[in-house]
């Protein structure tokens, strides 16, 4: 533990303001929708200052810790604030302001959103906990409450898909969460600790046998969540069902928290050095390289639009994983940038799924002909995001993949490129149509069509969370290097796995 770190409560307040939101969310609603759309977003935007404000300190050289309480006399529930979860932190804050404040508009009218509001908000709290859990304890408890209470949003359009998307969700994240428990007691009966520390708490003396044990329980565990193929079967269910704006966090934090969760135990719990003793990498690299290829094959066939953007997203996550994998400097600084990266471009393309659906009723790729005529800022918002997600500069998705591109030449793996250039590909040939699609086809227009065709961009409330998330696209590109981004918060925490 890092006798230099400060104590202090904002680790605590991320998550405790965000409960108290949840308990107040139904009685505020019998008050007013208004105020308790406000008071929710205020809640969610405070948090995002928080974490902010703590991803600044942690780049300015500060580690903030916190112990909230002790379970047994040698178990306490401990947060600490570190340059990969500060990282986290402010991801997931961000991007869930900017999806609560859509939910305004695109959920207004929809049935119990109290329960939708109390739900969304309570999954924030333990969002934030899983990106400043100090130890594995502390970790397992939030990932757990995060992954289970997300059932509700799930289900929440209660159409007889949305009840089987549910039911196979919660089946995979409980048989997940079941291998990460596992995992978790017997690390600390072979390590004697479960402190989550930079270059790991476990040692070569405690046996291959055991370690690998350890190991695949963990993989395989957070493998569900991460989406790792075979292990996603859940992730193309839930996001067609999920309403959009939680398909956008579903998309960009819930299935990171998979990939921020292998990663925890990769370095913190093993370390690189053991990693590379074990000579367990090379599986990881190919079950990576394979998910990104295979999932991007599978999005180019889909017409559901979000079906597409499900599939995309394995796709994607599967580069973070590969990144560590190599367990180089530079690629482990991709891989982390990703996340972020991904979570407000594929956030982007989510909100403009949702204003498809709600505004023209087109779910599907194939309903979406001369969609950018009568809906101009929706359409300009999804092709940007799409040439982010394919890795055009200046935008944030070609950075992510520059550094994961130079770690594999870095660590003596070109061949990988070809997994990097290929999923990029692949991209362009599941995204590139429907852009075609938008500009260049005529619509297909009812006369009730015909009457509006002028007057169906979404209103202001929905338009301004996709208008920030592409914007972050472009500050996340062209902004990399400015101190305080995510690429430096991310080189703070490679090399202190490495160095």
């Amino acid at each position: 533990m890092d006798t230099e770190a400060t104590r202090s409560l904002l680790p605590l307040l991320a998550f405790l303001l965000p409960m108290a939101g949840a308990v107040i969310a139904v009685p505020l609603q019998r008050a007013s929708d208004q105020v308790r759309n406000l008071v929710l977003a205020a809640i969610a935007a405070t948090v995002a200052v928080i974490a902010i404000v703590l991803g600044a300190g942690v780049a300015s050289g500060s580690v903030y810790e916190l112990f909230i309480l002790q379970l047994t006399p040698q178990i306490w529930m401990y947060l600490r604030v570190d340059a990969m979860g500060a990282l986290f932190g402010m991801t997931a804050a961000v991007l869930w302001t900017l999806a609560l404040v859509y939910s305004w508009g695109y959920m207004h009218g929809e049935h119990r959103l109290g329960r939708y509001y109390s739900f969304f908000i309570l999954c924030l709290a333990w969002t934030m906990g899983v990106a400043y859990a100090g130890n594995l304890l502390t970790f397992l408890i939030f990932y757990e409450l995060f992954s289970i209470l997300t059932y509700p949003l799930v289900v929440h359009e209660e159409t007889p898909e949305a009840m089987a998307a549910g039911t196979k969700y919660i089946i995979y994240i409980l048989v997940g969460g079941t291998l990460v428990l596992l995992a978790i007691v017997l690390t600390f009966f072979a390590a004697g600790d479960q402190t989550l520390t930079a270059g790991g708490i476990l040692s070569a003396e405690i046996g291959s046998g055991r370690l690998l044990a350890i190991f695949w329980c963990f993989l395989i565990g957070f493998g569900v969540k991460a989406a790792l193929v075979p292990l996603h079967g859940w992730v193309p269910d839930a996001h067609p069902a999920a309403p959009a704006p939680f398909s956008a966090v579903l998309s960009g934090v819930m299935v990171a928290a998979g990939s921020f969760g292998i990663m925890r135990v990769m370095f913190y719990v093993f370390g690189a050095d053991l990693l590379g003793y074990l000579g367990v990498m090379r599986y990881l690299t190919w079950i990576a390289g394979f998910t990104v290829l295979f999932a991007a094959v599978l999005a180019v066939n889909q017409d559901n639009l979000k079906r597409r953007l499900a599939y995309s997203t394995i796709s994607q996550m599967a580069y973070v994983v590969l990144g560590v994998s190599l367990l180089g400097t530079e690629a482990t600084i991709g891989a982390l940038v990703h996340i972020t990266n991904h979570a407000f471009m594929k956030g982007a393309l989510f909100l403009c799924a949702g204003l498809f659906i709600r505004r023209l009723g087109a779910a599907r790729v194939s309903q979406l002909d001369g969609a950018a005529k009568r809906m101009p800022v929706t359409a300009a918002g999804f092709a940007i995001a799409s040439l982010a997600m394919i890795g055009t500069p200046p935008l944030s998705g070609f950075v992510s993949k520059w550094y994961l591109g130079i770690g594999m030449l870095e660590t003596g793996n070109p061949w990988l490129l070809a997994v990097l250039l290929g999923g990029a590909l692949m991209a362009a040939v599941y995204l590139l149509p429907i852009v075609y699609r938008m500009y260049f086809r005529e619509p297909v227009l009812t006369p009730e069509d015909k009457a509006t065709a002028e007057g169906r961009e979404a209103p202001g409330a929905m338009l301004a969370p996709l208008v920030v998330a592409t914007i972050l696209t472009f500050v996340l590109g062209l902004g990399a290097s400015l101190p305080g981004m995510p690429v430096a918060l991310a080189r703070m925490a490679a090399e202190s796995f490495f160095h």
